[in-house]
Formats: structure tokens, sequence, C-alpha cells
């Protein structure tokens, strides 16, 4: 048996050297794969940890979430929600009055005129309950009118730096230009 080895070897042209480095090889191979079956891998998560690790999780979501809804009530309160969304009812509700009889009409449009914000009288505080528009942008709209005398058309509020298509696209449904008599 050895003399058939070394008869291969000897026609494989390997020189001493080489064998020697693939013996090495083969020999660290053959330990390292005992070492891995007999190192029996552990689980790196024990349920304890687990459980640990989900219960922080689910406080560190509460924390975003309550985080997230305070920054909404900061930017979207709830009476300025109120306000839209009668606004938008009252908007849908004067579209939806087409067989509806004149007086009938003329009650759903004073209504829909008492929900929107007259932008030529508003203040500073009531402007910024429109949707959209912040300190900023109410302090800008009122500047626009002191200058101008107020607004003759909804359009041109797109005057105002930072109020676009989609900006004012918005608005309509919230302003109006005159208080009925």
């Amino acid at each position: 048996m050895k003399r058939r080895i070394f008869f291969f070897l000897e026609r494989l042209k390997v020189t001493p050297a080489e064998r020697k480095a693939i013996s090495t090889l083969m020999v660290l191979l053959i330990l390292l794969a005992i070492c891995n079956l007999a190192l029996k891998p552990s689980n790196p998560l024990q349920d304890e940890q687990y459980a640990e690790l989900k219960q922080r999780f689910q406080e560190r979501t509460a924390k975003l979430q309550a985080e997230k809804a305070a920054r909404m009530e900061r930017y979207f309160p709830p009476e300025r929600k109120a306000a839209s969304m009668m606004a938008i009812a009252d908007t849908i509700e004067a579209d939806t009055t087409d067989e509806k009889s004149d007086s009938e009409t003329k009650e759903t449009t004073t209504k829909a005129d008492k929900s929107r914000i007259n932008v030529n009288k508003a203040d500073r505080e009531t402007l910024k309950t429109l949707p959209g528009i912040g300190p900023a942008y109410s302090k800008r709209i009122i500047e626009y009118r002191q200058k101008n005398g107020g607004f003759k058309t909804i359009e041109e509020l797109k005057k105002i730096k930072g109020i676009g298509e989609k900006r004012l696209e918005k608005l309509k449904p919230f302003v109006k230009l005159k208080d009925p008599q």
C-alpha cells in the first residue's frame, strides 16, 4: 500500500515540500471538522433573552407612537381637525343639494360660509387653522393683505411665496373672501 502511494505521488511529480504542506493542511482540516462536531453550537438567544428583547421592542414602539401622536397633536390639534371636517362635510352637503328647495340651499350655503375662514379679515391664529398654513404662511398672508388691500380672488393666494397649485387646491374648500350680508 505504501508503495502504491509512493508511486502515485511520483507520477504526480509532487515535491517533498509540497507533500508536507498538503499533509499539514489535511491534518488541520480534519482537526477543525472534529472540533466543529464536538462543540455543539449554542443558541444565541435563550427564551428569557428573547422575551426581554421583545418587551424592550414593544416599549420602544409605544414610545415612538406616543411621540408621533404628540407631533400630530401639535400640528393638527383636535379643534383644527373638527373645523376642517365640518367644512368638508358642509362642502359635500352643499354639492348634494341639487334636489333641495331654494330655502334649504340658502341655509346650507350660509352654514358652509360660516365654517369657512375669510382670508381678508382673519388674524394669524385663525389662519393657522387652515390645512398647510403655519406661522410663516399666516404672516405672509397678512403682509400681502396689508400691502395690496386684501384678496380679490382666491387664486391671488398663489402670489404668496410657498403657496402653489397643490396647496391652493387644499385651501379652497376652507377659505372665502367675503362675509355674507
